[in-house]
């Protein structure tokens, strides 16, 4: 009896250290890998602009200046036309440099995760977009169409497209509504494969 007592003391003392030095898995650090994601692009959708660059007919001239100069250009033979297109990329995305610690909510028994993710922003994309010519036809004595012209026509092109954005209400929400989801399904299945069940919500 006092050696089988004796023995299973020995084991306990033996076994206590391992037990004791056996690390708790941690769990994931969900605020520092999503403020690492940063800039989280979710949706994009396309706007196109046409335009064209050609010698200004005398209906359309306003000053005495401008009509002068069309009389003297519509003496000129030839032709000057010039048609160009304009695409810019209007991006919906999460900036979870913006996520704080107090909006995520973990519970570790129960493995699931709470997020209050900031609210989706939209604008145009950063990239400067190009201006692609479609056709261009100049002869007889017209001029070349300058630099100076295309320049001034892609910006007044880029003013078009964020007016029409803003009137297109309906279109910024659609793009906002397809850019939650993404996220909300995207964030979904990445909490799932670190273990989690998820419960995103965005901030109004």
């Amino acid at each position: 009896m006092n050696n089988r007592f004796y023995i299973s003391a020995i084991l306990i003392f033996l076994l206590f250290p391992f037990a004791a030095c056996k690390k708790k898995e941690n769990p994931v650090d969900l605020y520092s890998r999503l403020q690492e994601v940063s800039r989280l692009e979710l949706a994009r959708m396309t706007v196109g602009k046409v335009g064209m660059i050609s010698d200004p007919d005398y209906k359309d001239a306003k000053s005495i200046e401008a009509k002068a100069r069309a009389l003297f250009n519509n003496m000129k033979i030839g032709t000057r036309l010039g048609v160009y297109s304009y695409d810019t990329y209007i991006v919906a995305y999460v900036d979870l440099s913006k996520l704080s610690e107090d909006d995520i909510t973990i519970d570790e028994e129960n493995r699931t995760a709470s997020i209050s993710l900031p609210p989706v922003e939209i604008k145009t994309d950063g990239r400067e977009p190009e201006l692609h010519e479609e056709h261009s036809r100049v002869t007889g004595l017209r001029s070349a169409i300058t630099p100076y012209e295309r320049a001034a026509l892609k910006s007044q092109m880029a003013k078009e497209v964020k007016r029409d954005m803003q009137k297109n209400a309906a279109a910024t929400e659609m793009l906002r509504e397809a850019a939650e989801a993404k996220g909300k399904a995207w964030l979904t299945q990445l909490l799932e494969n670190w273990g989690y069940t998820a419960e995103i919500t965005y901030k109004r």
